[in-house]
C-alpha cells in the first residue's frame, strides 16, 4: 500500500484469531474518528479501533489493546500468557460478580440462538457453566434444581409436545 508519510491516523478493523486490516489512513485524527463513528453505525457486527502509525511504522508492529471490562474464565490469563499477550484482570467484588453473572448468561444466550449446530454443544456447556456459578453464588445444589425442574415437570409439563399457546379467554 503506497501511502503518504503524512496519513499517520488509520481505522483497523480486528478480526478473528487476532488478525486486523487497515480500512484506511488519514491526515487528521478527527476525520478518522468521524470515519469510525460512521463505520461502527453502518456495520455494528464489526470491531474497528483508531491507531497511531508514525511515518515509517508498520501497521503490524503497533500493538492494540482491547478493552473488555467483562467477566472471563479463572484459566483465562494463564491461556494469554501462553499466548504471550499483554493484559490486566482485577478480581470482583461479590455485587460486581453477580451482576457480571447474570449479564454473561444474556449474552452467552444470545449466542446460542445465533449459532449453528457444530458449535451448539459447547454454546449451551457454556450456559450450564454460567448457570452453576449463579447457583453457587445463591448457594442452590446443583441436586436441588434438578430435583426442582423434574418437580415442575410433573406439574406443568416439559416442552416436547412443541405447544404453542394462541390466546385464552377468562
Amino acid at each position: 500500500m503506497n501511502v503518504s508519510p503524512l496519513h499517520v491516523w488509520a481505522i483497523i478493523r480486528l478480526l478473528p484469531k487476532m488478525q486486523r486490516a487497515v480500512v484506511n489512513r488519514f491526515r487528521q485524527r478527527a476525520e478518522a474518528e468521524n470515519c469510525l463513528q460512521v463505520l461502527r453505525r453502518s456495520s455494528p457486527q464489526n470491531e474497528y479501533t483508531l491507531v497511531y502509525l508514525p511515518p515509517g511504522e508498520e501497521e503490524a508492529n503497533v500493538l492494540i489493546r482491547r478493552d473488555y471490562n467483562q467477566l472471563v474464565r479463572d484459566r483465562m490469563p494463564e491461556i494469554l500468557e501462553i499466548q504471550n499477550m499483554r493484559y490486566a484482570v482485577e478480581e470482583m467484588k461479590q455485587a460486581e460478580y453477580c451482576q457480571a453473572l447474570w449479564q454473561l448468561l444474556g449474552t452467552q444466550i444470545q449466542v446460542a440462538v445465533q449459532t449453528v449446530d457444530d458449535e451448539l454443544l459447547k454454546e449451551l456447556a457454556d450456559i450450564l457453566e454460567i448457570v452453576d456459578a449463579i447457583s453457587a453464588v445463591h448457594s442452590i445444589q446443583r441436586h436441588q434444581m434438578l430435583a426442582c425442574q423434574m418437580q415442575r415437570r410433573l406439574e406443568r409439563g416439559a416442552f416436547e409436545r412443541r405447544l404453542k399457546l394462541l390466546w385464552t379467554e377468562q
